[in-house]
């Protein structure tokens, strides 16, 4: 079962910053008509996504601006966004992978 089966997913770190402190807690929902949207801690974002085996390609992303009082977690989750490759299912946990093969967000459902 893929992250395109159309269901919420936590997410518990990004780029090895735990999501403990968001403003709002930071969560991904993939959509199975490729359209993807969640919550970074402050700003919404929403985009296109595709996958290709264990490879995802993001497109067309985009998020509200607004500003919060700590804008750490919301900028380690997008640059993670920004970096993922791949995903790989381990256990009940999705990481996300750069292209290094680095874990730079780690999800699990919500």
């Amino acid at each position: 079962e893929g992250p395109d089966a159309s269901r919420k997913w936590a997410i518990m770190d990004a780029n090895g910053l735990s999501t403990d402190s968001a403003e709002t807690k930071p969560s991904i929902e993939f959509w199975a008509r490729g359209m993807v949207n969640g919550h970074a801690s402050v700003n919404a974002f929403f985009g296109q996504y595709a996958l290709k085996g264990d490879s995802i390609f993001f497109d067309q992303m985009g998020a509200t601006t607004m500003m919060g009082h700590d804008m750490e977690v919301e900028m380690a989750v997008m640059t993670a966004l920004a970096q993922c490759t791949t995903l790989e299912m381990q256990d009940s946990v999705l990481n996300a992978k750069d292209c290094d093969g680095n874990v730079v967000m780690t999800m699990k459902r919500n």
